[in-house]
């Protein structure tokens, strides 16, 4: 019966990789033939049957942003919704990669057509370690500490076993650096993984603004209205409501239906 069943799983896994692997080609022969509404429903076949990734992420926030940027004479720009899902998806593809550089170029150019507020500045520290963190993956940063401690351990043992004065003070201060190396390395990656993991920010959705109370309450004062594509950081949750916090540090209720978290 578990042979069964583990032969049923295997085969439901190998036809979704052919599903996603057809949709992903179909999407990327719509996009080339400017077909984005057959691109953008291919691509989100692609992620339903578990093929997600930066690649996948960024090519469907793509589309989505020349979705909405195909206009007739009774509609206007992104009247969809799809400005708020190109913001999505390449947030998503940079939480997959954060070292890809068209995607973090791409979504600066979508963010400047939002009514985002501007955040409160980082101190330079701090703006300076998260942005050396961005420059490599979790995994990026782990690889470079493990390497750097097998170095270490190297320059150690020659530092205790070879004769020369000159050779064993060179491997006893080539020892220190590497070693800072794996503390800032490790430190790096941590960073880099519980940004990935545990930063619960969303994007907002609607086709148009949505109103941010001042309580989870419709009848309660409406603070601000911020428009799709507007990313915000998750409080908490109450019933039908999430509170959020914006980048310039207010706060305030939404729907949750108006918003996805990334």
């Amino acid at each position: 019966m578990v042979l069964v069943a583990m032969s049923i799983a295997r085969g439901y896994a190998a036809d979704s990789k052919m599903v996603a692997r057809a949709s992903w080609d179909a999407g990327i022969e719509a996009y080339n033939n400017k077909e984005y509404a057959e691109a953008v429903e291919a691509f989100e076949s692609v992620v339903a049957h578990g093929s997600a990734s930066a690649d996948v992420y960024y090519n469907l926030a793509n589309a989505y942003f020349k979705l909405g940027q195909q206009t007739t004479n009774s509609s206007r720009p992104f009247a969809g919704g799809e400005l708020g899902n190109a913001v999505l998806n390449y947030e998503r593809a940079l939480r997959l990669d954060p070292t890809m550089d068209d995607a973090r170029y791409n979504l600066d150019i979508a963010k400047d057509m939002t009514n985002d507020t501007e955040s409160v500045p980082d101190s330079f520290i701090k703006h300076l370690w998260y942005s050396m963190a961005r420059s490599m993956t979790s995994n990026g940063w782990a690889t470079l500490s493990l390497s750097s401690l097998l170095l270490s351990i190297i320059l150690v043992m020659i530092y205790l076993l070879h004769s020369t004065i000159v050779v064993r003070k060179v491997a006893f201060f080539a020892s220190i650096i590497i070693i800072m190396v794996v503390f800032f390395s490790t430190a790096l990656s941590i960073t880099q993984r519980n940004a990935a993991m545990y930063s619960k920010r969303a994007v907002i959705l609607t086709n148009d603004t949505t109103p941010v109370h001042a309580s989870p309450d419709s009848g309660s004062k409406i603070i601000r209205q911020p428009s799709q594509g507007v990313t915000v950081r998750v409080e908490r949750a109450q019933d039908e409501w999430s509170e959020v916090r914006f980048a310039d540090g207010e706060k305030g209720w939404v729907r949750t239906r108006n918003i996805e978290i990334i």
